[in-house]
């Protein structure tokens, strides 16, 4: 992706109670072959931060604030696909004998963003546009982040301007940086305000990358989660925050010394390594060893004993537990857990054909599903059109098994047909005759309790269907 030089500009009215400086950040002179040895100075214009001798100080003039605020800079850089404009920078550095001066720009944004300083790291931003640095888009990213974290509205406006200012220039924002301004929308209450947000951006080409927004929002919870996703993918059902309770429950239940509680890094076991199989998705041995986490297996297993003890499969709840209590003397991880847990990792970024290459690797091993594992495979199912015929097969399955799918499954599955319109009615219709021929009743209540925020006109649809009004 190629630089540009053109320069930004805020529209939105800030109240900085200070004037702004328009001379020069920087020093023409040249700068020293050694950074540290007696470097530059700088000294604030009127108003401006007091302690930016200081910071800039830091940045620039000392091995540790200057190498971080480069690692920073060329990792993410390098990370978010912008090897140009991190070889740029390094060139500068190593064979021109150059200091690139948005490397100190930004780290000063960021020591302040670093300390809670909103005002601060947009003073220095401003600064830098009156000045010869461009921003890249680390230096965007820094910033929109430090203004989204902020609880004033205003800067959550800046923070919009700078997200689409960045988009205009060909760099799409990282999924860290736009959950970061989302999450903002959500905490502010303002999430239809979020979803024009969201589409004005969509208009410029983003497209939000469900998985990577899950990795980001890992260790937060509550009714902020769900807003955060109703925003980004018109979806609330996301949130582990039910399940909090159950999971310090299942800690003082099941004595088991290896699992360590919200650990993402740490394997429990020693991990087998994924045949290799030409149909296997090429992340399945990352999602594999994030199963075989004590994050990820803990809240697994919470959620499937949840659902069959609530639906009625004591028998297969019984035999979960079972398999847990042996685990610490057997070393033998449950496999319908662990390949339950990658389906429901693949079905939250919405990869349906992933989630059913799991299961039928499971299938391939001699492991037999459970209820809870087809509702999270027959629910993945639905989010791909082209997998519905998939989903009903299950569903039949499921019932030819002795087990009846719960309201949210079955809703879920009919939701997907009327998303299709009118021409697809009587084959769910037809669906539901071939179900009721295997004993399924459906459960108003419960269903209405499930389409409850869904659009009215496919809930309404959704009801005929099952209840022929």
């Amino acid at each position: 992706m190629a630089s540009t030089s053109s320069k930004p500009k805020i529209k939105t009215r800030i109240n900085i109670n200070r004037p702004l400086y328009t001379n020069f950040l920087f020093n023409k002179d040249k700068l020293p072959s050694s950074l540290w040895g007696g470097g530059p100075t700088i000294v604030p214009g009127p108003g401006g931060p007091e302690d930016l001798p200081k910071v800039f100080n830091k940045v620039m003039n000392t091995t540790e604030g200057f190498m971080k605020s480069f690692v920073r800079m060329y990792g993410n850089l390098l990370k978010d696909g912008y090897e140009d404009l991190a070889h740029e920078i390094e060139t500068q550095l190593t064979e021109k004998d150059n200091v690139p001066m948005i490397i100190v720009v930004t780290g000063i944004i960021e020591e302040y963003a670093d300390a809670g300083k909103t005002m601060e790291a947009l003073v220095v931003y401003l600064i830098l546009l009156v000045s010869n640095c461009v921003p890249n888009p680390y230096t965007y990213s820094v910033l929109i982040k430090a203004l989204a974290a902020d609880p004033d509205p205003n800067f959550l406006e800046v923070a919009k301007e700078c997200i689409l200012e960045m988009m205009e220039k060909g760099w799409q924002p990282n999924a860290e940086t736009y959950t970061a301004v989302f999450k903002a929308f959500a905490l502010q209450e303002k999430v239809e305000e979020g979803k024009k947000f969201r589409e004005e951006m969509e208009a410029k080409g983003f497209v939000a990358d469900k998985m990577a927004g899950i990795d980001v929002l890992k260790g937060t919870t509550g009714p902020v989660v769900k807003s955060i996703h109703n925003i980004l993918f018109d979806d609330s059902e996301y949130s582990d925050s039910d399940d909090d309770d159950h999971i310090k429950k299942f800690y003082k239940l099941v004595d088991l010394q290896k699992l360590s509680p919200y650990s993402s890094i740490t394997p429990l076991l020693n991990i087998p390594d994924i045949e290799n199989d030409p149909e296997n998705p090429k992340d399945l041995q990352q999602v594999f060893n994030k199963m075989h986490t004590g994050e990820g297996f803990v809240k697994t297993v919470v959620r499937m004993f949840k659902m069959l003890e609530r639906e009625g499969f004591l028998s297969q709840a019984q035999e979960i537990r079972a398999k847990i209590y042996s685990l610490c003397e057997s070393n033998d991880m449950p496999e319908v857990v662990i390949h339950t847990g990658m389906m429901e990792i693949y079905s939250k970024a919405d990869r349906s054909k992933e989630a059913l290459r799991v299961f039928q690797r499971m299938i391939s091993l001699g492991v037999a599903p459970n209820a809870y594992t087809y509702s999270v495979l027959i629910k993945a199912l639905t989010k791909d059109p082209d997998f519905l015929d998939d989903a009903k097969q299950y569903v039949l399955e499921m019932m030819g098994n002795g087990m009846q799918p719960n309201a949210k499954t079955y809703t879920t599955l009919f939701y997907a047909f009327a998303q299709l319109g009118k021409d697809k009615l009587k084959e769910a219709k037809e669906f539901v005759k071939q179900m009721k021929a295997r004993g399924f009743v459906a459960n108003k209540k419960a269903v209405k309790e499930v389409l409850k925020g869904k659009k009215a006109p496919i809930a309404k649809m959704v009801i005929n269907i099952l209840f022929a009004e």
